[in-house]
């Protein structure tokens, strides 16, 4: 796209954008009706991951897809590259071979392992057949996965070496719990014995002529059935209080996610005063093949469905990583020449704070949600990268990720907000006691609402009806507003506001104010014990390399920007905090971090000044 001409005086509002976008061929709905409550949906949207995959592949054959890591037991820096011919005809083989151990339509089939080329093989396999990927989390415990293993009972599981060696000795308790056989898409020669004995290898399947012609042709698979209510795919929640949930949804709510996360970029170019000839072309593939790298796990909504899926419809190249490093990572995008980047926000964070990435390492687009940035991030990433689009969007597993959203201007004018939902998506504040439907800049719950939301969490009614209203919106838990603008405020998990003698503090007050001090990489602001004001607050942060910083250099900056009630009791200083594989800040991994040094101090009773341990 040609760069947008200087901003107009009055832009268009965001309704008179969706007017103009919503009489077009690629942004054209229709109302659907979904368990009996109609909703509006993309008209022209895939109807299913087969469709979807068939066309794409086809369109993108020979350019190339993946650089990934070799599994073990290669060196770990060995990578390969594949075209998306390639990673098609592997996954067509390996589906030929899936239909001939019973998988068809509908069929739940686990898929257990880090980014690596067999794991989006093994996606695409299984949605050729009209089948149903569960996606593990695989960096959890034993208890976890057989916990989710159990839950959704997957025909069979193909994992990793990693995974492999977490399950193969399993074996026996697997087997108690009904859960199906166990593959590997690597060889587990060199693991232990346990290893071996609990795991099969799929190296190199070789189904028949005949399985292979039903895969591509789909002759004999039951396709003629399959549709965007059919049952596309089973996400988990993080599961970091309790076991986790599965997700399921079908192929529509899957789906509709890429023209969604489209639909913004035209409504910023709208906005910014472009025809609309203009912003339609942000709907078609660049010229030039985009480098993305994904350091998301796809096990997760955003890597999965935010990253993969958008990589797939344009034709992107994707890097994957053995495992996140800020000192590997910044090499990987100079010598694969990385152009797009982000995730969750403190990706985009490390890379930007890095000595180590070149001056002049053009990134043109940084997408990130999941996790709440802060507010200075757009401009510090627009300040280095003048021409690049920074992007921030909102959502959940349970919304397919992107429910509300915005790019460029709006976002850096309002680096507060996440934006306005999509314009097939709604949103609403509902008190948390009530539920009765608040006005604008009242904190309270948000509820979504649209065809991107989950069916239920499997096997899980009480849950789903907790969450799910007879109406059709799904309560998120966040503390949130919609201002007069129609953005989305998010204030914080209903479950992380810190109460001070009766006076509520969203987490992000504090750790947006901690952020403002360059020294600082990343911040997670908690509730610590006051047996006088029932809690208050404490923090922990990790500094920017290079960066020195006491816990009081640190309390001294930021005090006069938090009202007194929100100002620090406690600092930490960690080398890191503790995140999870999506690369989420775990806070009740922190609050366990700081209530112990706070339980050393005495705060609970004596309330002292604020210290830390360095």
């Amino acid at each position: 796209m040609n760069q947008l001409p200087p901003p107009p005086e009055n832009p268009l509002s965001y309704e008179e954008c969706d007017r103009i976008l919503l009489d077009t061929p690629t942004f054209a709905t229709e109302e659907v009706v979904i368990k009996g409550i109609t909703h509006r949906t993309w008209k022209n949207a895939e109807p299913n991951f087969r469709v979807f995959m068939l066309d794409k592949f086809a369109q993108w054959r020979d350019r190339t897809m993946i650089s990934a890591p070799v599994p073990e037991p290669a060196d770990f820096y060995a990578r390969e590259v594949l075209t998306y011919g390639q990673v098609f005809d592997h996954a067509v083989q390996l589906a030929g071979w899936l239909r001939e151990q019973g998988v068809g339509l509908g069929t739940r089939v686990g898929i257990g392992g880090l980014n690596c080329t067999a794991w989006m093989e093994s996606f695409v396999a299984i949605h050729l057949l009209g089948a149903v990927p569960v996606l593990l989390n695989s960096t959890m415990q034993l208890d976890a996965h057989i916990h989710c293993l159990a839950l959704t009972k997957p025909k069979l599981t193909l994992v990793d070496v990693d995974l492999a060696k977490i399950l193969g000795p399993a074996s026996a308790q697997l087997l108690a719990k009904n859960i199906g056989p166990i593959y590997c898409w690597s060889s587990v020669s060199h693991t232990s014995p346990a290893t071996r004995a609990g795991v099969q290898e799929v190296v190199s399947p070789k189904p028949s002529a005949a399985s292979v012609r039903a895969v591509l042709t789909g002759e004999g698979l039951g396709i003629d059935s399959l549709g965007p209510d059919s049952d596309g795919m089973i996400l988990f929640t993080s599961g970091t209080t309790s076991m986790p949930k599965g997700v399921l949804s079908d192929q529509r709510a899957a789906l509709v996610h890429f023209i969604s996360g489209l639909a913004m970029g035209v409504r910023m170019a709208l906005r910014a005063g472009a025809p609309l000839e203009m912003a339609m072309d942000l709907t078609k593939p660049p010229e030039v093949q985009s480098v993305m790298l994904l350091a998301v796990p796809l096990f997760h909504v955003t890597g999965c469905l935010g990253w993969m899926m958008r990589a797939m419809a344009f034709g992107m190249r994707m890097v994957f990583m053995r495992r996140w490093s800020v000192k590997d990572a910044i090499d990987i995008i100079v010598k694969e020449k990385c152009t797009v980047i982000g995730g969750v926000p403190s990706i985009a964070v490390a890379v930007l704070q890095s000595p180590l990435l070149p001056e002049d390492h053009v990134i043109e687009n940084v997408t990130y949600g999941g996790a709440p940035p802060a507010q200075r991030l757009g401009d510090d990433i627009v300040k280095r990268w003048p021409m690049s689009m920074p992007t921030h969007a909102y959502g959940m597993t349970e919304t397919n990720g992107l429910h509300t959203g915005f790019t460029g201007p709006d976002y850096l004018a309002n680096p507060e907000a996440v934006g306005p939902a999509v314009p097939i998506c709604s949103i609403r504040i509902v008190d948390q006691e009530t539920k009765e439907v608040l006005g604008p800049n009242q904190i309270g719950i948000v509820q979504c609402k649209g065809p991107n939301i989950m069916k239920e969490y499997v096997d899980n009614p009480k849950a789903t009806a907790e969450t799910l209203t007879a109406d059709g919106w799904l309560d998120t838990g966040d503390m949130a507003m919609i201002g007069d603008n129609g953005f989305l405020y998010i204030r914080d998990r209903a479950k992380d506001v810190i109460i001070r003698g009766g006076e509520n503090i969203a987490s992000a007050e504090v750790e947006n104010a901690v952020a403002m001090d360059d020294r600082i990489a990343e911040v997670a602001a908690v509730a610590v014990p006051c047996a006088r004001l029932g809690e208050r607050v404490g923090i922990a942060v990790s500094l920017a390399p290079g960066a020195s910083a006491t816990s009081h250099d640190i309390l001294k900056t930021v005090e006069p920007r938090l009202r007194h009630p929100a100002r620090p009791a406690i600092v930490l200083v960690l080398d890191l905090l503790p995140r999870n594989a999506n690369g989420k800040i775990v806070k009740s991994d922190v609050k366990k971090i700081v209530h112990a040094e706070w339980a050393k101090i005495g705060g609970e009773h004596d309330a002292p000044a604020p210290r830390a341990k360095l």
